[in-house]
């Protein structure tokens, strides 16, 4: 986040979209873990999920495609998110 701020509002809005498009994809795959039984937390992911893409739509709306090098930087983001994620379930 804070390389891409130096890079520019642009470059700001698309590390956002990358995160939470990424923290989406994961919301999504832990409600659909989730057992009948566990309807309540189903549903507070969902949300937590619905408020993540709210930021990423925000971010598409303020030009973050419009970035330098978007797809690459995208990319980059997301592959250093998706690590993120999967560190932190092994921690």
């Amino acid at each position: 986040g804070a390389a891409t701020a130096l890079l520019g509002a642009r470059a700001a809005m698309a590390c956002t979209v990358a995160v939470e498009h990424v923290i989406g994809e994961h919301y999504a795959q832990q409600a659909q873990a989730l057992g009948d039984d566990e309807s309540k937390l189903r549903t507070t992911i969902e949300e937590f999920r619905r408020d993540e893409l709210e930021h990423r739509d925000t971010a598409l709306a303020h030009h973050a495609t419009e970035a330098p090098a978007y797809p690459v930087l995208s990319a980059a983001v997301k592959a250093g998110s998706r690590l993120a994620i999967w560190l932190s379930t092994r921690i």
